[in-house]
């Protein structure tokens, strides 16, 4: 189970926390583990954005300094491309996934990379790690956090499975995105027809993502003793309007680089509004006593 956006997907999806929503969920990840491993070869701008997001990522586990063979746990490894560029920086990767069919795409694909001495791959659930406290140096969460009905309490395995000092790299999808100021179709300002769009959708039992700010991921991170290292948005298109893209191909590419590289210099109204917010968090060590 990996990744989440809400005009990206082949399926509808719309800010749902409810538990039996997870079984629709893995089946939704079963079903389309190729669709997820084609996000990753593409070359169309929602590729791209996530195809950046990885990179993002990456740099922020090497902004960690593991020490050669540290032990990592990625959570919601999908189709693994994350997988083996971990494995392939000569860390020790413990991939796990509520999807089965993802379960299996990541262990071959770690074996056709020759990395599976470095991998191991297994069905689980967030809410519940199967692993003792402070086993690990670093745990990786891509796209995982808006799929989840109890996102506090998966954060909070996160944490108890890290060492003291150990780091946390999440993503999420940014509720302060900037189409959803952008798109009137994405703005509804009455709580009350909010809240019955929602429940409508919920009537369809299917599977559905939820949609968070940075500053709840943050909260989320500080109840857990996670302390935000460094944290950035990224992607900012395609630009929509009523729903539909207006500029897309080169154009739209174009765009998003531009709208990415002010962005990433600290622009306000655009540093903290791209469609997903990745954060580096460590956790607070151990006081050693007077």
């Amino acid at each position: 189970m990996s990744d989440g956006e809400d005009n990206i997907q082949p399926a509808s999806v719309e800010a749902d926390g409810r538990a039996g929503g997870q079984e629709h969920v893995n089946a939704y990840f079963d079903s389309t583990a190729s669709y997820w491993d084609g996000v990753y070869r593409g070359g169309d701008l929602q590729d791209l954005i996530y195809q950046r997001r990885q990179a993002v990522v990456l740099a922020y586990v090497e902004a960690g300094r593991l020490p050669p063979s540290a032990s990592v746990l990625e959570i919601g490894c999908g189709a693994g491309h994350l997988t083996i560029a971990l494995a392939e920086r000569g860390l020790a990767i413990e991939a796990i996934d509520a999807s089965q069919a993802m379960v299996e795409a990541t262990a071959a694909r770690a074996s056709e990379a020759g990395v599976q001495g470095r991998v191991t791959v297994r069905q689980a659930d967030v809410h519940g790690l199967p692993f003792p406290s402070g086993r690990f140096d670093l745990v990786v969460a891509v796209g995982v956090i808006p799929w989840l009905h109890s996102p506090s309490q998966a954060v909070a395995e996160m944490a108890r499975v890290l060492r003291p000092g150990g780091q946390l790299v999440l993503t999420a999808d940014n509720r302060a995105r900037l189409t959803s100021f952008t798109d009137p179709r994405r703005v509804i300002a009455v709580p009350r027809l909010k809240r019955l769009y929602r429940a409508l959708r919920r009537r369809d039992a299917q599977a559905t993502s939820r949609l968070d700010s940075p500053r709840a991921i943050d909260a989320m991170l500080a109840e857990t003793g996670l302390q935000p290292r460094a944290r950035r948005t990224v992607g900012f298109g395609p630009l929509s309007l009523m729903g539909r893209a207006i500029f897309e191909g080169t154009i739209g590419i174009r765009i998003d680089d531009r709208l990415q590289a002010l962005a990433d210099r600290g622009t306000p109204g655009l540093r903290m509004t791209g469609w997903h917010y990745v954060v580096r968090a460590e956790k607070r060590k151990l006081r050693n006593p007077a």
